[in-house]
């Protein structure tokens, strides 16, 4: 069956008491406070006046106000947005019309009224919608509802921001230069420009950095080693995010590394994202995060793994480089060697490029092993991992209804992608690809209310998989339950066309069970074959992903998302 959908976190309920005054009467006055009138007359005889009372507005006083928002988070990505209600009652807590309230928010961003002005409506409400507006920063937003002299708050979350980072090496010499590259995305992998970045190190030079992330959300940090080997960290914050993990920098003379003492048993390299634009020639600012990870047995991380990166023979002549270039990498202690791959002027098929890994266990086995014309030679041991690089200037965008679908275990949301030109004509037959994130999961319950069951939030925490790879590493288990929050098959993805119908649309949905109904939030991406830029793909944000409004408002029944599958315990590094 299909139903209308709500999503439902956390309403903060604030209960403000509307003063109100009423006007003065005196002869023939009102019901409602009118003024007076008088009158005189003359005459022989005998003399006679007459007189009327005005008329006002009448003065509606609330006894009570009730201030809801539908979450209490907002994702950055700018698809999202907020209910705000407040709801005015008599003093037998009856929804009253006409009564005044003003609604307003902070911290740069928008709150658009949507009932009839500043005055409750029929059903006693006042109603707006709150979104983030142009800064994409994590931060708290305090919306603020004000009747007379009485004011009352509720306060939402803007949530997406993500730091990460990468370093040309792990391994630096005493007294050598390295730099690590940051980069700030919003919930849907946007880049964020303009933010105020803050860089600090143990034991580096400078100590501390700072400046502003630019096109491509990315800033940029040069740092001298000190002359003591040992390990050094980083870390960064921007945009209200911390990076997911300090970097690790290990001093020490590259002649010295010992050989690796653990057999590598997996190998795997991902990139992040896996569509990327062209680059006009000189530029950099399309570009893929490329992060190999090596492990032993037990999933235990390997260091010191000798790393070298290619094209794999680049078989498309598509070309571009790695922010690396030519150098050999060493894996840090987590197992993990990054760079970057930077795209050129030429466009791919789907997964037309191949980034290739070569690994080796000693410096002499690398330097066996060495780059021809870009091409590591030999490659005997090696992890791959293959991107699209595109070019046509199309345009994509999603869409959806108010309506899930409802089946005896799952719920389905659907939505449609179209795809046009630069003209805006649709475009048919367009290779689609589509790739889904769950940045966020939720913590808490449900209780019944009078109408409906109300969500209570104990705890909003990010994926724990880092990396997106699937795999438990070493710091990601953050709630000590020994798997990774939330599960990649938590939330389904398909789409239903590969390719564009003559009408330039395609479809697709979200599947996932009802338990995970409003505790897990969900970033759907597609991108078009031969599409660049930002208009090449597109993102959807459900935040979190929907239960059916039935489920929702019967009373009669306990919903399967009663309870969160994350656990109930206010804190993320809690299992419970």
């Amino acid at each position: 069956m299909m139903n209308a959908f709500v999503k439902w976190p956390l309403a903060l309920v604030m209960a403000v008491a509307l003063a109100a005054c009423g006007g003065g009467g005196g002869a023939g006055s009102t019901p409602f406070g009118g003024t007076s009138g008088s009158g005189s007359g003359s005459g022989s005889g005998s003399g006679s006046g007459s007189g009327s009372g005005g008329t006002t507005t009448p003065v509606v006083t609330a006894a009570d106000l009730i201030l809801q928002v539908s979450k209490a988070t907002l994702a950055n990505a700018g698809t999202d947005s907020v209910t705000v209600t407040a709801t005015a009652l008599d003093a037998s807590r009856n929804t009253l019309a006409g009564a005044t309230v003003s609604l307003s928010v902070d911290s740069e961003a928008i709150l658009t009224v949507t009932s009839s002005g500043t005055t409750t409506g029929t059903n006693g409400q006042a109603t707006a919608t709150l979104a983030t507006g142009a800064n994409r920063a994590n931060r708290t937003l305090t919306v603020t509802a004000k009747s007379g002299d009485l004011t009352r708050t509720a306060t939402v979350q803007v949530v997406g921001a993500r730091l990460t980072a990468t370093l040309v090496s792990a391994v630096v010499a005493p007294g050598a230069t390295g730099r690590a590259t940051f980069r700030l995305v919003d919930q849907a992998t946007n880049a964020m420009t303009g933010q105020a970045i803050k860089v600090t190190s143990t034991g580096l030079t400078p100590a501390e950095a700072s400046g502003t992330t630019n096109v491509s959300g990315e800033f940029e940090y040069a740092f001298t080693a000190p002359s003591t080997p040992g390990s050094y960290t980083i870390t960064g914050s921007a945009g209200g995010a911390s990076l997911d993990a300090p970097l690790s920098v290990l001093v020490q003379n590259v002649s010295t590394i010992p050989a690796v003492g653990i057999a590598v048993t997996s190998a795997s390299v991902s990139a992040n994202p896996s569509v990327v634009g062209t680059n006009a020639a000189g530029a950099t600012t399309n570009r893929s995060e490329i992060r190999a990870l090596f492990l032993g047995s037990a999933n235990t991380p390997v260091p010191n793994v000798r790393v070298k990166f290619d094209l794999d023979g680049d078989a498309n002549t598509v070309g571009g480089s790695f922010s690396t270039g030519t150098s050999t990498l060493y894996s840090d202690a987590n197992g993990v060697v990054t760079s970057a791959y930077i795209a050129g002027s030429r466009s791919s098929p789907t997964n037309g490029v191949s980034v290739r890994a070569c690994y080796y266990n000693t410096d002499a086995e690398a330097a066996a092993d060495p780059y021809v014309n870009g091409k590591v030679s030999t490659c005997a041991n090696a992890a791959r991992v293959t991107l699209t690089i595109t070019s046509e200037p199309l345009g994509v965008s999603i869409g959806t209804n108010e309506l899930i679908i409802v089946n005896e275990l799952t719920y389905i949301k659907k939505m449609v992608v179209s795809v046009v030109d630069s003209a805006g004509v649709a475009k048919a037959d367009v290779p689609l690809v589509v790739s889904l994130d769950l940045p966020v999961y939720r913590k808490g319950y449900y209780v019944a209310g009078a109408n409906s069951w109300g969500q209570v939030l104990t705890a909003v925490c990010a994926n724990e998989d880092l990396n997106r790879n699937g795999v438990l590493e070493t710091g990601e288990d953050i709630n000590g339950s020994v798997r990774l929050e939330p599960g990649k098959s938590d939330v389904s993805v398909s789409l239903l066309q590969s390719r564009t119908r003559a009408d330039g649309t395609a479809d697709l949905q979200i599947q996932y069970a009802k338990s995970f109904a409003t505790w897990v939030d969900a970033v759907i991406t597609v991108a078009a074959s031969g599409v660049s830029g930002t208009e090449g793909r597109a993102s959807y944000v459900f935040a979190p992903v929907p239960a059916s409004a039935e489920a929702i408002n019967d009373l009669a029944t306990t919903p399967a998302f009663v309870l969160s599958p994350y656990g109930r315990d206010p804190s993320c590094t809690s299992p419970n």
